[in-house]
């Protein structure tokens, strides 16, 4: 066993959070060197009692990098035939909140989320920046190319195994192809809010021929955008005339 390997053995048998690096353990496939490093990426700063730190935050923006470079990385190396657009396409498909979300909710990692924020329609991604938080601590603690193996192995194992092309997240584009298709004029109106916490919050119509058609939340501009286009195209796609869709 190497030097780090008995330092995170020792740990393990001294430390007072047995039971969460026994489920960290679990979800990394090894034992964490320093559990703060997870305690600060799964706390909300909604959890933090005003402090500007102890929370996810600044761990959110490393994992967010961290995530790109490594979908990015093996997008690269996986298909050496693909264009720029092509692979940038793929990624933006795989490190989005959407996919964080449902990455999150499918691994069952909320059971670790710390949070005492209200997770309402503007609060649903809580738990998709904690993922990205996620790999941020995995990074510090364990290193790039361990972080490089959870993301490929484990966090995004089955979406980089699926046709990722087909998975279809950019409603926005698919309801303007739509309007071009069928000369309708497709306009949004956004307003600027603010949540509870003071944090920023969007709400978009989306216009179709000047009718509202539907509407959509999120904490930027294009994020409200793109729900109130997915807000119609499912509307359209449970509706009886078909033709919408096509």
């Amino acid at each position: 066993m190497s030097f780090s390997g008995i330092r995170r053995k020792l740990s393990f048998l001294l430390s007072k959070d047995k039971e969460f690096r026994k489920e960290l353990r679990q979800l990394l496939g090894t034992l964490p060197c320093n559990v703060k490093y997870y305690k600060c990426a799964f706390t909300h700063r909604s959890a933090a009692g005003g402090k500007k730190t102890g929370h996810n935050e600044r761990m959110e923006y490393l994992g967010d990098a961290m995530l790109g470079a490594i979908v990015a990385d093996y997008l690269y190396e996986k298909y050496p035939m693909h264009e720029e657009g092509r692979l940038t396409k793929m990624r933006s498909k795989l490190v989005n909140r959407v996919t964080l979300l449902n990455v999150g909710k499918t691994m069952n990692l909320d059971r670790f989320l710390v949070s005492q924020a209200n997770v309402g329609i503007e609060g649903k991604f809580i738990l998709s920046n904690m993922v990205e938080a996620l790999v941020g601590a995995v990074y510090l603690d364990l290193g790039y190319e361990y972080a490089k193996c959870f993301v490929v192995n484990v966090l995004l194992k089955d979406l980089l195994n699926s046709d990722i092309e087909n998975i279809e997240y950019d409603f926005k584009s698919k309801i303007l192809e739509w309007g071009q298709k069928h000369k309708q004029e497709i306009s949004f109106v956004s307003q600027q809010n603010t949540d509870r916490e003071s944090i920023p919050v969007f709400s978009s119509d989306i216009l179709i021929d000047g009718v509202v058609a539907g509407k959509g939340i999120g904490h930027t501009k294009k994020e409200s955008e793109q729900n109130a286009a997915k807000d119609v195209w499912k509307k359209w796609e449970n509706s009886d005339d078909k033709i919408y869709v096509n």
